[in-house]
C-alpha cells in the first residue's frame, strides 16, 4: 500500500513542473512554431507588469526593423521632454519689428487642428511686424534618415520644417453644390488648390511633380469617396513665407536670414499639447506629428533643431534611465529602416509608459482592440476590449506592441515583431490573435 504512495509522492514534483511548463508550451506552438511566422523572421516578448517579469519570450532580444512601433519611442520622447506643452514659436521683440523663429510647431494653420492652433491668434495680435527668421543653417532635412524619396506622391509622408503650415500638405474636399464639377475642389493652402490642373490622360487619380506643388487630377477624382484627400507639398523658406503673407494679410509679414538666439536670449509663447493630438499620433499613426514632435523636442531641448544630439540623449539618457540598452533610434515616425528595436525594448518602454503617464490615460492613447485607430478591426474576438497596441507597418515589416489584459485581470505587455513579412498581413495577424487570444483567456 506504501509503494503507490511513494510513486505518487515522487510524481508530484514532475506534475507541478508539467503544469509550469505548460503555458511555454502552448505559446511556443502558436510563436515559436507557428507555420506562418516561419518564413520570415517573428521575435515574440510578454512581461507581467504587477510582477516585473517576463513571462515568455521567442528572439525577443533580436533587433528588427520596428516600423510605427517606433512612435511609442517618440511619445516616450515627448512625454519626457514637453509632457502636455510646448514652445509654439520663439520670438525676441525690438523696437521696430518682432523677429520670429520657428520650433517645429505642427498645428499652424492644420486643416484638421484649426481648433488647436494656438499659435495664429498670437500672430493676428502682433502689433508690430513680424519678420520671419529662415537661417539656411536651421532648416532641418525635409526627410528623415533612411526615408524613400519616392514616397513624396503619397498621403502618409510629409515634409519636416522648422515652422510648418497647413500641416506642409495639400488637403482638399468637395463642394458637390458648385458646377461645372471642375471648380468643385475646395483645399488649402489656397494658391496650390487653385493651380490643380486637370489630365485626363494620366492614370492616377492625383500626383504632384517631383521638386514642385503642381498637382494634376484626372477625371475620377470628383468621387466623394475620395474626400477629404491630403499630399505631401515641397516646402522652402520662400513657399513658407508667401503662405504666411496670404493667410495674414492684416500682417505686415516679411522673411530674414538671421541666426536663431541662444535660448536665454529668447521668449517662448508656449502654448498646450493636448491629448487629442497624443491620440492621433498612436491612434491614427500620424508621421507628421510623430516627426515634428522630435523637431519640437530638440527645440524645447537645445534652442535648435539638432536631432543628432537629442537622438543620442534619447538612447544614452532617457531609454538607458529605463534599462533599455543599446538600440538604433532613427526618425520620429519609424519611416526609416534605420530604426533597430528589440521586442524586449519595447515591453520596457510600455511598462516605463505605463508608470510614467498613468496606465488609465496610456490606454485612451492607444488604439484599442475592436473599438479604435489601426485596431478597429483587429483584436476583437473577446466579449470585452483586451488589446491596447501601436501597429506598425512597412514593405515586410509587420510590429505589433501594447499592452494586454488578461480575462484573470492580469496586466501584460506584449512586442510581436516580424521582418522579412512575405505572407498576407491578413495572416499574420490571425496567427498573432490566435496567440494573444490565448493569452487572454488561460494566463
Amino acid at each position: 500500500m506504501l509503494r503507490p504512495l511513494f510513486l505518487l509522492l515522487g510524481l508530484a514534483p514532475l506534475l507541478l513542473v508539467a503544469q509550469r511548463a505548460t503555458p511555454r508550451v502552448q505559446l511556443d506552438r502558436l510563436v515559436a512554431d507557428n507555420p506562418v511566422f516561419a518564413s520570415g523572421h517573428t521575435g515574440f516578448s510578454l512581461y507581467d507588469l504587477a510582477t516585473e517579469q517576463t513571462v515568455y519570450s521567442y528572439q525577443a532580444d533580436r533587433y528588427f526593423v520596428p516600423a510605427s512601433n517606433v512612435k511609442l519611442l517618440t511619445f516616450y520622447v515627448a512625454h519626457r521632454i514637453l509632457d502636455r506643452s510646448l514652445p509654439a514659436i520663439y520670438y525676441r521683440r525690438q523696437a521696430d519689428r518682432v523677429d520670429i523663429w520657428g520650433t517645429g510647431y505642427p498645428l499652424l494653420l492644420h486643416p484638421a487642428f484649426y481648433g488647436y492652433d494656438e499659435l495664429a491668434p498670437w500672430l493676428a495680435r502682433q502689433q508690430l511686424p513680424i519678420v520671419v527668421q529662415q537661417p539656411e543653417n536651421d532648416t532641418p532635412p525635409r526627410y528623415g534618415a533612411g526615408w524613400s524619396w519616392d514616397d513624396f506622391d503619397y498621403g502618409y509622408v510629409y515634409e519636416r520644417s522648422g515652422l510648418p503650415i497647413y500641416g506642409n500638405r495639400l488637403y482638399l474636399d468637395l463642394d458637390e453644390t458648385v458646377t461645372p464639377v471642375a471648380d468643385a475642389l475646395l483645399g488649402a493652402p489656397p494658391e496650390v488648390a487653385r493651380s490643380i490642373v486637370q489630365d485626363a490622360r494620366q492614370e492616377r487619380t492625383i500626383r504632384r511633380a517631383e521638386e514642385t506643388n503642381s498637382f494634376t487630377v484626372n477625371e475620377s477624382i470628383y468621387d466623394r469617396r475620395n474626400f477629404p484627400l491630403q499630399r505631401a507639398l515641397r516646402t522652402s523658406a520662400a513657399f513658407t513665407l508667401r503662405q504666411l503673407q496670404q493667410a495674414f494679410p492684416d500682417q505686415t509679414i516679411s522673411g530674414g536670414r538671421q541666426p536663431r538666439p541662444t535660448l536665454t536670449d529668447l521668449s517662448a509663447h508656449r502654448v498646450a499639447f493636448p491629448d487629442t493630438l497624443y491620440r492621433r499620433l498612436l491612434q491614427d499613426s500620424d508621421n507628421y506629428l510623430a516627426e515634428q514632435l522630435i523637431l519640437q523636442s530638440a527645440a524645447a531641448r537645445y534652442g535648435t533643431f539638432d536631432e543628432s544630439t537629442l537622438f543620442d540623449y534619447a538612447t544614452d539618457t532617457l531609454f538607458a534611465g529605463i534599462g533599455l540598452g543599446r538600440l538604433r533610434f532613427a526618425d520620429g515616425s519609424g519611416l526609416s529602416r534605420y530604426n533597430l528595436v528589440t521586442p524586449n525594448q519595447f515591453v520596457q518602454v510600455l511598462a516605463a509608459l505605463d508608470r510614467e503617464v498613468g496606465r488609465e490615460r496610456l490606454l485612451s492613447l492607444l488604439p484599442t482592440g475592436g473599438k479604435t485607430g489601426t485596431l478597429k478591426r483587429r483584436f476583437d474576438g473577446a466579449a470585452e476590449p483586451y488589446v491596447w497596441a501601436k501597429t506598425g507597418s512597412l514593405s515586410g515589416v509587420l510590429c505589433v506592441s501594447g499592452l494586454l489584459r488578461t480575462r484573470s485581470g492580469r496586466w501584460l505587455a506584449f512586442s510581436f515583431l516580424h521582418n522579412n513579412v512575405m505572407g498576407r498581413t491578413s495572416d499574420y495577424y490571425r496567427e498573432m490573435e490566435r496567440a494573444l487570444g490565448w493569452v487572454y483567456e488561460s494566463l
